[in-house]
């Protein structure tokens, strides 16, 4: 590749991930200037504060900043359906007003993502060139996607939550529930970044990943830039997680979500940085719906758990690289 047009890419790159993460830090932090509000009493568990207590000590309600402010109004249900366009309305508004609320210290892990995205980017079309394509290889990651399609991993959220209202278990109930909203939530983020980037698959044109290829008269809700599978699926394995906060949750919830991505690469139908970009909107959103909905969830008690929260991107440009720090909590 000519240096000038490396060099160009590497601009393009940066100038996008930096777009990115200006968007997508803010969703990450605890502080919201409107914090949202649900209620604790849903007439389709037909649970209240006590009742939820003395079922399940599991199940007992975490009083946090952004816990409920209206007893015994309406949540988000079967019942209460018009509660659950509210919380979507709510949630995009947070989502999109997000860069408003930026503050100096979220450079601290604002420019990392967003260089790494950067450098994604401007590596994509070789990577996707060395893994090549292969018949066999690509029918097993499509068979393997499936799972994690948004209509897939929504009817798993869907489930949990049914399985939660025939057991009386409102902390399930809640997972699933919640879990479907992050996956709204996420999907939709991504869907406009599809159409705004309407980016080209590896297989599609020069396989170079090229934005805009055909202009400003053709665009597409179905562009490669990001992953619909992964931002679904990274979602919900967010919320799963941060309902449940032990090593024997957080690793298979991740692991499915890790290996839905890696499945896109696999099948050439999407590239490093549109799996990164996506995995980074659906693990913001799944922990903006925890911290603005979640009457249940757990807090991190394990080391594993701990493990799992100080994971962070990182890229240095000097060595053309990018990967993950993970700072291990010992003692804390």
């Amino acid at each position: 590749m000519p240096a000038a047009s490396f060099r160009a890419k590497i601009a393009v790159g940066l100038a996008a991930g930096l777009a990115f993460s200006l968007t997508a830090l803010p969703l990450a932090a605890q502080r919201d200037a409107n914090p949202l509000t649900t209620a604790l009493d849903s007439p389709a568990l037909a649970l209240n504060r006590p009742a939820a207590a003395s079922n399940s000590a599991a199940a007992t309600p975490v009083e946090t900043s952004h816990s409920p402010t209206a007893p015994g109004a309406p949540i988000c249900g079967l019942i209460h359906l018009d509660r659950c366009l509210r919380d979507y309305g709510a949630d995009q508004k947070g989502i999109w007003t997000s860069p408003f609320r930026l503050q100096p210290k979220d450079a601290a892990w604002l420019m990392p993502l967003g260089a790494a995205t950067g450098l994604a980017i401007a590596y994509d079309a070789d990577a996707s060139t060395q893994l090549g394509v292969d018949a066999n290889r690509t029918n097993t990651a499509n068979n393997l996607a499936n799972f994690g399609s948004p209509y897939a991993t929504a009817t798993e959220g869907a489930g949990l939550y049914f399985l939660g209202l025939a057991r009386r278990d409102p902390k399930l109930a809640e997972t699933g529930r919640l879990g479907v909203e992050a996956i709204l939530d996420s999907e939709t983020v991504a869907a406009a970044l599809k159409m705004t980037t309407n980016r080209q698959r590896p297989l599609q044109g020069n396989g170079q990943g090229d934005f805009w290829a055909n202009g400003s008269s053709h665009w597409e809700f179905d562009s490669s830039f990001p992953s619909g599978h992964a931002t679904g699926s990274m979602a919900l394995a967010r919320v799963v997680a941060g309902e449940y906060p032990h090593w024997y949750v957080a690793v298979p919830a991740y692991g499915f979500a890790e290996t839905i991505g890696i499945s896109r690469l696999l099948a050439n139908q999407h590239f490093p940085s549109d799996v990164l970009v996506a995995q980074a909107i659906g693990f913001l959103s799944g922990g903006y719906v925890l911290r603005h909905h979640s009457l249940y969830r757990g807090k991190p008690k394990t080391l594993a758990s701990r493990i799992v929260d100080s994971i962070h991107p990182v890229a240095d440009p000097g060595a053309r690289a990018t990967g993950v720090a993970v700072e291990i909590p010992f003692g804390q």
